[in-house]
């Protein structure tokens, strides 16, 4: 068992080898007879578990010393201060100065002993306190690290609500791997679209890097090999380079990214639908135009027919010698052509109506479209705002 060390300071040699012999069985001892000594002993030797001092050291002072050397690096761990004088005011110096103990001459030295075992037993419960603390610090270090990471996901997860682009996704999974430290390429699978490939360092992936993800897309959502991890689902896939085994930052990224990717997933899901929506509002708009074109050209070319029968028939009645009756019938033909014409209108009227209401429609709904895309993302966590 490794003794512990102490140093003893007393200008009385007699004295001063009195305690070194009663002491050396248990402790390492070393002597000063001043102050000087004192000094050069602790810079040549490790750190004293104990320093014994007397209060009067020739014109120096025992608790002055101890008051010199309190936050001191090399300063022993504990001070005992002993003096002639056991009265209060002793007593209180010793308190002052930074000293665990007091003892009053002439030193009892089954109370030394005992004082010193003690002193040295509050050492090691110290020591197992700090150490316990310190423990206690890495836990919440950890716990609060972790907390972070997660928080940067909830950043992320919350910023990927507010993409409409493939490219927009992109930046955004990128700037979270830049802040993580996390090396990766990311895969997109657009419907009725060629997959485009991402990589987090170079910008574009290798040839070896789109052959690795087109072949592991068919994994599960979450498939590792060594240290690199793909996330899969159908429209997306993220390969993460560098995830090592046995690290709890690991575990955490892999728990993280499984819920990441199926919130990029989603995300292109609510793309592809407003792509397609887009496109099916441009084939209403030019359908409707087009129908609106032509019914206003089929109602100019029926106003010039109408407008031809009614002027030959006009031109008939003094050309033609024709009875009351058959004019009479004529008229009446003409007549009904007439009101049905006038039907006629009200009808393309009603269509045309109809139509413009549906451009309005159309319109409006892609104006709340690029509205929504355009607007503060009042949703997203603020960049300054850091989680823990």
């Amino acid at each position: 068992m490794t003794k512990h060390n102490i140093l003893i300071i007393d200008d009385n040699i007699d004295y001063l080898k009195l305690l070194a012999e009663s002491l050396e069985d248990i402790f390492d001892v070393k002597c000063a007879s001043n102050i000087k000594v004192a000094n050069d002993l602790l810079e040549e030797n490790d750190k004293f578990d104990i320093a014994l001092v007397d209060e009067n050291i020739g014109e120096d002072k025992g608790s002055e010393w101890i008051k010199s050397h309190q936050g001191n690096s090399q300063a022993p761990t504990s001070f005992v201060l002993y003096s002639g004088l056991a009265t209060e005011e002793a007593i209180l110096k010793g308190l002052e100065c930074g000293a665990d103990d007091f003892l009053s001459k002439p030193i009892s030295l089954l109370a030394l002993h005992s004082k010193l075992e003690k002193l040295i037993d509050y050492q090691d419960k110290i020591h197992d306190f700090e150490h316990e603390i310190k423990s206690k610090e890495n836990v919440i270090n950890i716990s609060m690290a972790q907390a972070s990471k997660y928080g940067s996901c909830m950043q992320l997860t919350s910023k990927l609500n507010n993409c409409f682009s493939i490219e927009q996704i992109r930046d955004e999974v990128f700037s979270y791997l830049y802040s993580t430290g996390l090396h990766g390429c990311i895969a997109f699978y657009p419907l009725n679209e060629k997959p485009r490939f991402f990589s987090a360092q170079k910008g574009l992936c290798s040839p070896v890097e789109i052959e690795v993800m087109e072949l592991l897309k068919v994994k599960p959502r979450l498939y590792r090999f060594g240290s690199r991890t793909i996330f899969n689902h159908s429209l997306v896939s993220l390969f993460i380079l560098n995830l090592e085994d046995g690290s709890i930052d690991t575990d955490i990224y892999v728990d993280a990214l499984a819920s990441v990717i199926e919130c990029i997933g989603a995300r292109m899901a609510f793309i592809t639908y407003k792509n397609s929506l887009v496109s099916v509002q441009e084939q209403i708009k030019e359908a409707v135009y087009k129908t609106k074109k032509m019914v206003q050209i089929s109602k100019h070319h029926q106003q010039e027919v109408m407008n031809e029968i009614v002027q030959n028939i006009g031109t008939s009645f003094h050309i033609l010698d024709m009875s009351e009756k058959q004019e009479e019938y004529l008229t009446s033909l003409v007549h009904n052509a007439l009101k049905k014409h006038s039907q006629d209108d009200i009808n393309f009227l009603e269509v045309t109506q109809l139509l413009d209401q549906a451009l309005v429609s159309v319109d409006q709904l892609q104006s709340l479209s690029v509205k929504q895309q355009n607007s503060p993302q009042l949703d997203a966590i603020d960049d300054e705002d850091e989680l823990f």
